[in-house]
């Protein structure tokens, strides 16, 4: 689900992001379809984006997950606090939004992209506090899932800068997108140049079939539709 998101920089120096004109469609189609869908499935949806993530940091040490490829790049545990901030964030948007109140305290320029793209409000030194926050904001949008139903507010929405505006269940199905573009990110830093190769798996390459996708250009990720 790597949407291919990639960054420039205007003339005044903001990073700006670009995303191709069909994956902004196609995720913009899959956050408002699947949001329309039942609690259970949404669920579903949400689930499988959370067990990809999982899957591509475990067995991390410590020392993998904070290498950075260079200065200014992030290290998967960078990734990692950025993906935890945003679970964060969603869980608090769809409370707010589902009793029908916009966020307390965030204004019109929070919806932009500059104070959207790249937050992060938390940080970590270990992969397994990592794991162990992910975890538990997942936990907490679950729940927040499971009492959707008929007073659930789906009028007042928040604006995401590059979805658009969005109610209390779409932005529980924006997790998923979000968590399925960047486990690619992590996959990519895990076949970087310098990157310390699991030595305990069968071929002691550290590379898994993710991986070898990515190296050898087949990565598709999941089928759109």
């Amino acid at each position: 689900m790597d949407l291919q998101i990639r960054y420039g920089v205007d003339a005044d120096g903001t990073r700006k992001a670009a995303i191709p004109d069909d994956s902004r469609a196609w995720a913009s189609s899959f956050i408002r379809e699947q949001g329309a869908r039942s609690n259970g499935e949404i669920e579903a949806v949400v689930q499988e984006g959370q067990d990809a993530l999982l899957a591509a940091i475990a067995g991390l040490s410590d020392g993998q997950a904070s290498f950075k490829p260079s200065d200014g790049e992030w290290s998967i545990l960078d990734a990692m606090a950025h993906v935890v901030t945003t679970k964060q964030v969603v869980v608090a948007l769809c409370g707010n939004l589902g009793r029908g109140e916009r966020p307390p305290g965030i204004g019109p320029e929070w919806e932009e992209e500059r104070a959207q793209d790249g937050i992060t409000a938390v940080s970590f030194t270990t992969i397994a506090d990592a794991r162990a926050a992910a975890q538990a904001a997942h936990g907490e949008l679950l729940a927040l899932i499971r009492a959707f139903d008929a007073s659930t507010n789906l009028e007042v929405r928040f604006r995401h800068y590059i979805f658009g505006a969005l109610n209390a269940r779409e932005w529980s199905v924006f997790q998923r997108i979000h968590d399925g573009d960047h486990t690619p990110q992590i996959e990519r830093l895990m076949v970087a140049p310098g990157f310390q190769r699991r030595s305990l798996w069968p071929d002691h390459t550290g590379v898994t079939d993710a991986t070898a996708r990515l190296r050898s250009g087949r990565w598709r990720g999941p089928t759109r539709g």
